[in-house]
């Protein structure tokens, strides 16, 4: 019977820390306990509610800003709220319907996924939707042209497996000639197509360690160049960039009218390298990740939550997707919005590399 008790005790604080959350997210002003009593449909008095809050206060959920003022949500608070939302997110199936009605047939390409998914995500949550392209050691390789600009200077056009054209200015330690460079192309065309890069650069170092004077000098020539190339296109590693939308969405919000987190926030995406190190620490973990606050580690992002989750090929999370907002963030869309087209993403690129 007390276990119960205090289960029901738990439920009911709960209730009111979650209603003062969606009140404040609303309104971004304190939210009182008469307000929280009448959201509740007036199961429990003011009175009452007051004394939950008096509660919530103490473990340091919600705070008073100032004497007189209602409450809002901590960073704790937030968190607290999270957690239990997490394990209840759904859909609506009208609402995943139409965002997989997004994703139609046109779309034959990651970048045009990537497109879709940040402007969707900035659309459907008024915040910024942020993407990482897959890291280019785990993207597979379709074909690769290699093409001489000037002395020791060459440009690599890369198809990736998911349709993806990249193309990457390199410099050699060497000058090479348009014909090697074609020769080496050719070889890894032929030998390594469906490999990620990582597993490209493995094999021709195996290539060439394995080689006891079997190769003739002109295929060893060939087989370095491509090596030299492909650790070069690693080592440049340029495609570990975020694609985001909905910046103008940020910028709109209350918190960030201050002149000097209105720059905070624009050198985040100017930057870019919090939001890269946060989005690569994750892999290759698939699910839902959400920071609140100060849990980012970057004092750039101490005023913002952040909620991402995986999308994958074949079974290999490739990239994050996710929104960027301030911690007055409605969780509960966000994370539906964010765990739903995920899947979706996922889906499109099985049907591309079908």
């Amino acid at each position: 019977m007390t276990t119960r008790i205090n289960n029901r005790k738990e439920e009911r604080k709960f209730f009111v820390l979650r209603h003062i959350v969606y009140e404040y997210v609303s309104t971004a002003s304190p939210v009182s306990s008469k307000i929280v009593a009448k959201r509740m449909g007036g199961d429990i008095s003011s009175a009452t509610v007051r004394n939950i809050m008096g509660e919530l206060e103490e473990f340091g959920y919600i705070a008073q800003p100032h004497t007189s003022a209602g409450r809002i949500p901590t960073h704790a608070g937030y968190r607290n709220y999270v957690d239990k939302a997490k394990d209840r997110i759904r859909l609506e199936k009208k609402q995943a319907q139409r965002l997989a009605a997004e994703y139609s047939r046109r779309i034959r390409s990651m970048k045009e996924v990537i497109e879709r998914t940040s402007l969707l995500i900035s659309q459907e949550l008024h915040n910024a939707g942020i993407v990482m392209w897959p890291s280019i050691e785990d993207s597979y390789l379709k074909h690769i042209e290699l093409i001489k600009l000037r002395a020791e200077t060459v440009l690599a056009v890369l198809v990736t497996m998911t349709n993806a054209v990249k193309n990457f200015i390199i410099k050699l330690d060497k000058d090479v000639e348009a014909t090697e460079l074609e020769r080496a192309a050719n070889f890894v065309n032929y030998n390594c197509e469906y490999l990620t890069f990582s597993g490209i650069s493995a094999e021709l170092k195996r290539m060439l360690r394995g080689n006891n004077g079997g190769q003739r000098q002109e295929m060893l020539d060939t087989i370095k160049t491509a090596f030299k190339v492909i650790d070069a296109i690693i080592e440049e590693n340029i495609e570990n960039e975020i694609y985001w939308e909905g910046l103008n969405y940020f910028l709109e919000k209350s918190e960030f009218q201050d002149i000097g987190m209105t720059k905070r926030i624009l050198q985040i995406f100017s930057e870019r390298k919090d939001l890269v190190n946060l989005m690569r620490s994750e892999l290759p973990h698939r699910g839902l990740r959400v920071y609140i606050g100060k849990e980012n580690n970057s004092e750039m992002l101490s005023e913002c939550s952040v909620i991402t989750c995986g999308y994958e090929l074949n079974g290999k999370t490739l990239g994050r997707i996710g929104v960027i907002g301030p911690t007055r963030m409605d969780y509960d869309s966000a994370l539906r919005t964010v765990s739903c087209l995920s899947d979706l993403v996922s889906a499109k690129l099985e049907e591309i590399n079908g």
